[in-house]
């Protein structure tokens, strides 16, 4: 890039930040569902229950994930995000090494706390980030493009974690994955610069003003489509997180295959058809919004009811190579749903309560998706093994799924008084 490419004007240097945010959402990702994609191994090493794994991919990440992000994200609406986003990357990274080196299962545990402390730092500051380089009518697209690094870093978790595991050991696929997200930090904070908040939002404020969280808290709460779509993101959240994190132990349990395969035939399908979805409905978003505010809530709804309907007959098919073929229409819709309440979300909140609402948001989807429904499964299928055997993880995890039904409901009675909230949260938080 030249010199004039590097300013936060520049289209090419958004376009590249975007970059430098999809590769650390890349590490960020792949740091978390190594463990998914590694529960058989490390539950072996470890001699634990389900119970216990559940607990360990699940609210020993989120707990503190979650608790941490919200005031996190305040910082991030008034200081510098970069910095924020970068020194979550380390941390994360650092934890993440420290999980391969655990040598027992709680030091194991207190690895995933700290991995949860880094993360916390990246969703929220990084969509405030990028809604300062992107204009509304772009931001869905940037959000799809950005998710690409949820889509990768599944892949490099779940099958390149399996893959080093395989031809090493599971402690060395942490180690070798957690290290890259030490450089990458390093570079984004010599390269990424801090764009002037709101600068590309109508009717900004020039007065910069710091309300309270419980303020903001209350005046977003108060607002049907703020309430909703958050109501309805965490129901989903706990449907599909609870599925993607079990998924690659259904299928080594449910079709006795070994972690590689079983991995492999969930992670790849999935990332292709994740991607394809993100992008999808990145653009119907950017191009129906401006036809109706409504289209994301729409889209969303529908993705949730696919995935649904999917997932479902996948957890009772017998075929392992028909349960593969069904991850791709299940990850073509589960690829959109969040990503069109990413772009309502941003479109939604004021410049100046961006972070914390996301942050807000992100709570909800990710404490009850992964501290409640990845552990749900893990404590159902415990339940369910002795009538079951292997195969009752098929239906712990069906019974997680119904969870997307009336988030489905939630998710379409948010997109009712989507305008009016926009202007009234314009109003009293700009």
């Amino acid at each position: 890039m030249s010199l004039s490419d590097t300013t936060p004007q520049s289209k090419k240097y958004s376009w590249f930040v975007l970059l430098m945010m999809v590769l650390l959402y890349l590490v960020n990702v792949a740091d978390r569902y190594l463990a998914s994609g590694l529960l058989e191994e490390i539950k072996k090493t470890f001699e634990v229950s389900d119970t216990f794994m559940g607990f360990l991919v699940g609210p020993a990440f989120a707990v503190v994930y979650t608790l941490l992000a919200i005031p996190i994200a305040r910082l991030a609406d008034k200081r510098n995000r970069v910095k924020i986003i970068v020194i979550g990357a380390i941390v994360w990274s650092c934890f993440t090494v420290l999980s391969g080196i655990a040598n027992t299962p709680w030091a194991f545990a207190l690895s995933r706390l700290g991995v949860g402390v880094g993360e916390a730092a990246f969703l929220a500051p990084a969509f405030s980030l990028l809604s300062d380089y992107f204009p509304p009518k772009k931001r869905a697209f940037a959000f799809a493009i950005l998710n690409f690094g949820v889509y990768f870093g599944q892949i490099f978790g779940l099958v390149g974690g399996a893959a080093i595991a395989e031809a090493f050991h599971w402690r060395i696929a942490f180690i070798s994955l957690g290290a890259p997200g030490v450089i990458l930090g390093l570079l984004t904070l010599i390269l990424v610069k801090e764009p002037a908040r709101g600068r590309l939002d109508t009717n900004v404020s020039s007065i910069i003003k710091n309300y309270s969280f419980s303020y903001t808290l209350k005046i977003l709460w108060h607002r049907n489509s703020f309430r909703f779509m958050t109501i309805g993101t965490a129901l989903g959240g706990f449907a599909s997180y609870g599925f993607g994190i079990w998924a690659p132990t259904l299928f080594s349990r449910g079709f006795e295959l070994s972690l590689t395969e079983a991995n492999a035939r969930y992670g790849g399908p999935s990332f292709i058809a994740g991607i394809t979805g993100a992008l999808i409905i990145g653009v119907l978003c950017d191009r129906l919004t401006s036809k109706d505010d409504r289209w994301p809530f729409w889209l969303s709804a529908i993705g949730l009811i696919g995935f649904f309907i999917s997932m479902t007959i996948l957890c009772f098919v017998d075929n392992v190579n028909l349960a593969t073929i069904l991850t791709l229409p299940a990850g073509l819709m589960a690829g959109g749903w969040v990503i069109a309440m990413q772009a309502a979300l941003q479109d939604l909140l004021p410049a100046q309560a961006r972070a914390t609402g996301t942050a807000l948001w992100a709570f909800a989807l990710t404490f009850t998706g992964l501290a409640l429904g990845v552990q749900f499964v893990g404590v159902l299928n415990e339940l369910l093994t002795s009538h079951f055997g292997d195969q009752a993880i098929r239906y712990a995890m069906a019974v997680t799924l119904l969870a997307a039904l009336p988030s489905v409901w939630f998710i379409l009675i948010a997109g009712k008084t989507f305008e009016v909230d926009r202007e009234y949260l314009s109003d009293h938080l700009s």
